[in-house]
């Protein structure tokens, strides 16, 4: 699907590629079309568990909870919490001028990963449009 974005034509299936090409994000779909706009990117986006348990082992992240043992509650916070901000990244991949709003939904335990729904809209479309668009996507995917 070809995106206007700007003054410049976008080919989603491009975007695609880029994101899986520059990330740890595997697409599960492409939601371009499901956002009933012709200047949105929008996709769903999955991150594996083991990724984000080695990035919290790593940092600091899991040291600053203490030796208390972690709730499954807690970890699915941290695990959404994190795949969010891993996914604030692909802002170096999207086309200049874009902005970026992105939602970590849900924990699929039969995929072992973390959902989420990326919507990229040029910077001209302004933020409140961008937030209405992704509410929509969310309903799509719950």
């Amino acid at each position: 699907m070809y995106v206007l974005f700007g003054n410049n034509v976008v080919d989603s299936n491009e975007m695609k590629v880029k994101i899986e090409a520059n990330s740890e994000f595997k697409v599960v779909k492409d939601m371009s079309k499901g956002s009933k706009r012709e200047d949105i990117l929008a996709y769903n986006l999955s991150i594996g568990i083991d990724i984000l348990k080695d990035i919290l082992e790593d940092g600091d992240d899991i040291n600053e909870l203490g030796d208390a043992e972690l709730t499954e509650d807690d970890l699915f916070d941290e695990y959404l919490t994190l795949a969010e901000e891993l996914a604030t990244e692909l802002e170096e991949v999207v086309p200049e001028g874009a902005m970026i709003d992105i939602r970590a939904y849900k924990w699929d335990k039969s995929d072992n990963d973390i959902k989420l729904v990326v919507a990229i809209a040029h910077e001209e479309l302004g933020e409140s449009k961008l937030k209405n668009v992704m509410k929509t996507l969310l309903k799509q995917v719950e």
